[in-house]
């Protein structure tokens, strides 16, 4: 009864209406070409490669301690110190920065003691370096014997490309060559003038260290020339390019017991 009070023309009116537009919407469809649009094709720019590995990187290697050695001197005032003598090379291309060398004893249960640590600068490719060390640290009962050498922090090379591609370079000058020429009495205070001949390349700044060795050649110690023995420095001198004869002054108080004055080698090195 319901379905029969329902308006029925409106609804044949709209359905027809629906049919039409339909047939229309079908008939008159716009072609393929009609959807397409030129596009003119533009090339673009390559992508900038990126990378977090840097270029060059430093290596940790193992650092090649030629020799050491160690000697006690007492002064006329009863100060006691030690002089420590170390030989490094760098058989390496690049440059090489060592870390620290720690000098170390033991106790009478075994134990390892670290009494004093000294510190080595950059070594140029293939070269070797002979440092002179004073130690003020007070040995007590501890002998010379039982010193010990040994590396605490890894020794880092830097490849020599790596150092040429950097702004404003770090590479340094390599090392100038002493070689021992003889000795000069001194009559005050009494000690020697240690005659040798240094050549360089170029111009460069290098520290001076003298070492003393035994009848036998063995390593008794060294000291840093000129320094005062109390700045650990020692001398820090401008060598001119080319074969120049220098010299430095030893007082006898810091000449080890047992050092044969005719095998004194006069050592670069740098801070």
């Amino acid at each position: 009864m319901r379905a029969e009070m329902l308006p029925r023309l409106p609804f044949v009116i709209a359905l027809v209406v629906a049919a039409v537009a339909l047939v229309v919407a079908v008939e008159h469809r716009p072609g393929t070409d009609a959807r397409t649009v030129a596009v003119e094709e533009q090339t673009s720019a390559v992508p900038e490669e990126y990378t977090d590995e840097p270029a060059f990187t430093e290596e940790q290697v193992e650092l090649e301690i030629v020799e050491y050695g160690f000697s006690k001197v007492t002064l006329d005032g009863g100060e006691e110190y030690v002089l420590v003598a170390v030989v490094i090379s760098n058989p390496h291309d690049g440059e090489l920065v060592p870390g620290g060398l720690a000098i170390f004893t033991e106790t009478k249960r075994g134990y390892p003691v670290n009494l004093d640590t000294m510190y080595i600068g950059q070594l140029p490719p293939h070269s070797t370096t002979a440092v002179g060390y004073v130690m003020s640290v007070g040995l007590g009962d501890v002998e010379v014997e039982d010193l010990s050498l040994e590396e605490t922090d890894p020794a880092m090379l830097y490849p020599a490309e790596y150092l040429d591609a950097v702004e404003g370079g770090i590479a340094i000058d390599p090392l100038p060559s002493f070689e021992f020429t003889g000795l000069e009495p001194l009559a005050s205070p009494s000690g020697y003038r240690v005659h040798f001949t240094a050549e360089a390349p170029a111009e460069t700044d290098a520290q001076i260290s003298v070492l003393f060795r035994d009848g036998e050649g063995t390593l008794l110690g060294g000291l840093p020339a000129d320094s005062g023995y109390d700045d650990y420095l020692g001398a820090v001198r401008t060598i001119p390019a080319g074969e120049s004869e220098q010299y430095v002054d030893v007082t006898e108080d810091w000449i080890p017991e047992g050092a044969d004055l005719d095998r004194i080698e006069v050592g670069p090195s740098r801070y």
